[in-house]
């Protein structure tokens, strides 16, 4: 990403809406065996946040978008969509592939200059919720209510629910790092950053592990059904570092309940930590092929049809509910 623009002093234009979750008490998710982080804000103002486990969120540069609302889909159902929702499900972690010069002291005023130009070009784009830093400084930039541009075509499902587009059911978290170059990809002050905001988030709206993954893991080109369009994180996410399972080794959702694959790209943009899941996924279809007495081809494109057909009942839905609010 190559950034030119000029560097002015900038305030948010919000007030922060600290809005009150919708979630069950931490106690009763832990009883019910989630292991919930428990992570309550200290206090809050215009400037930043502070958390009690010392997360600090600096708020300078938040910005609206659309308010947050997504439609459930039930993974029993057959794909009948479900209520809205107005709170996170989840979190995608991204990188935010920007310009990098070596971590050290010396380079200490282009670290910053290339810093600032990053966050004037995302808090532009509404394309996350949060940036990490490389100094491990946490900035929010599009408000937690409102939906972010940052995943795209994208796939995720839970042992409740399926999710589609992400850009509204999850929260994006960005770490200014750039994936395949010869610099470390994250430093440690950027890991501690992220452990902090990820328990919070976590404990504010009760998100389960599993619902903590990459955007490789969930980006998705619906025109030649290949997994993939995005691979930032695709490889070398340090979950276990941040609190989280190793969440690569999760079966792919895309692959067994849509029928999505997977080319020598994605494979050479990805690594064996990744591909864990990849298999596991294709294990489903191989065992679902044979429960319903057809070829692996035959079912994968049934599936295939089922994702197509879920994402026209969704837009079919999206367009109902404006015509609903157009002013006679």
């Amino acid at each position: 990403m190559v950034i030119g623009v000029v560097i002015v002093p900038l305030a948010s234009d919000v007030n922060v809406r600290h809005l009150q979750a919708d979630k069950l008490p931490i106690m009763a998710m832990r009883q019910a065996g989630l292991d919930i982080p428990n992570v309550w804000a200290v206090e809050q103002t215009k400037g930043s946040d502070v958390y009690s486990n010392g997360l600090q969120i600096e708020n300078r540069l938040a910005v609206t978008n659309e308010p947050r609302a997504y439609p459930l889909v039930r993974r029993e159902s057959d794909g009948q969509v479900g209520p809205l929702r107005d709170q996170p499900a989840g979190i995608v972690f991204h990188t935010t592939e920007s310009d990098q010069v070596p971590f050290e002291a010396s380079q200490s005023r282009a670290l910053k200059r290339i810093g600032q130009e990053l966050l004037l070009y995302i808090r532009n784009k509404r394309a996350y919720h949060f940036l990490i830093d490389r100094f491990g400084r946490v900035h929010r930039i599009v408000v937690e209510s409102d939906t972010a541009n940052h995943a795209g075509h994208s796939v995720w499902a839970d042992s409740r629910w399926v999710y589609f587009d992400l850009n509204a059911s999850f929260l994006g978290v960005a770490f200014e790092a750039r994936m395949h170059t010869d610099e470390r990809l994250v430093n440690q002050a950027q890991i501690h950053a992220a452990k902090v905001l990820t328990e919070m988030l976590r404990s504010k709206y009760t998100i389960p592990a599993e619902n903590c993954i990459t955007h490789a893991q969930v980006s998705v080109n619906p025109d030649n059904t290949r997994v993939g369009w995005h691979t930032d994180w695709g490889a070398g996410f340090p979950f276990k570092d941040i609190g989280l399972p190793d969440n690569y080794e999760l079966p792919n959702p895309s692959l067994y309940l849509f029928g999505f694959g997977y080319d020598p790209t994605y494979m050479n943009s990805t690594n064996p930590e990744l591909w864990k899941g990849l298999f596991q996924a294709e294990e489903r279809v191989r065992e679902a092929a044979v429960e319903h007495r057809q070829s692996i081809a035959e079912y994968r494109t049934s599936l295939q049809k089922k994702y197509r057909k879920q994402i026209s009942a969704l837009r079919h839905r999206g367009a109902t509910e404006e015509n609903d609010h157009e002013p006679n």
